[in-house]
């Protein structure tokens, strides 16, 4: 019997969801030891001198760019296609975000329409790695020092990313990692912050230092949702409850669970939530002391996986990245012509697939800035995820191969 394949997993297993709830419950949250540990190892491990742990990668955005204290309408150069809180965190700082388009290839920006938009007013860049995918580092690092950017390098979906042996995270004068749900370093959330420069370090110690105790609450409510996902996309339970659910779903409503973690609320924020300034805790530090050293095989896997769909699929357009880069495809992107159409055929055939749930925050009608980004508005539009995650054996890649190979007629042209 072949059970039905899940758009995704979490990367922890699932007795230690079980372990690490009960031991919320009466852990010293507080306790400063494990956190220092963790941030030592997490930066000896990305080639940095210094990390600092807060409890999101927004919040460590903010406090970086908070630290530089840019005039009031400095602009800061975003990507189209993000978590909506870092378009936030620019708007609460009173600075004024420019999206720049991504390449279809890299899922970044391309360093010669990175030149075009940088001007007087340009202060810093919020550098993305989508899914994975590396740009050409090199041109876009140089540009930067040459115009004296400021570079936020968020690698939360590239951790393990290289270029000439130089890890993500050691590009940008601050490099950013959010150890949320589904990420391979998944700490029950938590946003890392490594650095080489003391004067920045020192600044961003003392918001570190500002920060308000945990709430047990919070970091419970964040194991549940782990092990709700975690029991969720195990085969069995996927198989038997979960896919029946989402097909019944779809048939109620086309399209309703295309989401890979369903829809993200869109208002605008005039606040920001205080729960983005509490604590990040040990046992979170404890966690990911833990299993960081797992982080490489698991990547080693997934990339394995990725190698056999693009080869056994040839003319299946999907990211290649730079030549230069060593990527880790965090989640592979086809691009389809019919994206629906083609989900309802996977779905039909036991392989469920999604869209991305980041939003495209160029274009939300209740913000104030938007942009043209016509290759983000196709990524957004006509890709979708397929399942390459470690876990998944060679005769499910296989499986997944074949049912792709027969629905050539959506492959959009190379």
């Amino acid at each position: 019997m072949r059970f039905a394949i899940p758009r995704g997993i979490i990367y922890q297993k699932l007795n230690a969801n079980i372990i690490c709830f009960f031991k919320a419950f009466f852990a010293n949250l507080t306790d400063t030891k494990p956190i220092k540990f963790f941030e030592k190892e997490f930066a000896k491990y990305i080639g940095r001198k210094y990390c600092l742990a807060f409890p999101f990668a927004r919040t460590a955005v903010y406090y970086a760019l908070k630290a530089k204290n840019f005039p009031s309408g400095s602009e800061i150069i975003m990507p189209p296609i993000t978590i909506k809180a870092m378009y936030d965190v620019i708007l609460s700082l009173g600075l004024k975000p420019v999206f720049l388009d991504i390449n279809l290839d890299t899922l970044c920006f391309d360093p010669e329409e990175l030149s075009k938009v940088v001007n007087s007013k340009t202060k810093a860049i919020l550098l993305s790695y989508l899914y994975g995918m590396l740009p050409d580092l090199n041109k876009i690092t140089q540009l930067s020092k040459q115009h004296g950017l400021f570079v936020v390098e968020d690698f939360s979906q590239c951790l393990n990313g290289e270029v000439a042996e130089k890890k993500t995270g050691s590009f940008g004068d601050v490099g950013i990692y959010s150890a949320s749900s589904t990420k391979t370093l998944d700490t029950y959330g938590g946003g890392l912050l490594v650095c080489d420069d003391d004067q920045i370090y020192a600044t961003l110690k003392n918001y570190q230092a500002s920060l308000t105790p945990p709430r047990r609450k919070d970091l419970l409510n964040k194991i549940k949702t782990n092990f709700i996902r975690n029991f969720a996309t195990s085969r069995k339970a996927f198989h038997f409850m979960v896919f029946p659910l989402i097909k019944f779903l779809d048939k109620k409503k086309q399209g309703v669970t295309t989401k890979h973690l369903g829809e993200r609320d869109l208002n605008m924020i005039l606040e920001l939530p205080k729960e983005w300034f509490q604590s990040y805790t040990s046992l979170q530090a404890k966690v990911g002391t833990k299993i960081l050293s797992e982080i490489a095989s698991q990547d080693a896997l997934r990339v394995e996986n990725v190698n056999i769909i693009k080869s056994k699929i040839p003319m299946l357009r999907v990211p290649v990245g730079v030549p230069s880069a060593k990527n880790v495809y965090w989640q592979l992107k086809g691009y389809f012509a019919d994206p629906l159409k083609v989900r309802q055929q996977l779905q039909r055939r036991g392989v469920d697939v999604s869209s991305t749930s980041l939003v495209k925050i160029a274009n939300i009608p209740s913000y104030p800035y938007s942009g043209k980004t016509p290759n983000a508005d196709y990524l957004y539009n006509n890709a979708l995820f397929i399942p390459v995650y470690p876990g998944l054996k060679e005769n499910d890649m296989e499986y997944i191969s074949c049912q792709l190979n027969e629905l050539k007629e959506f492959f959009t042209e190379k």
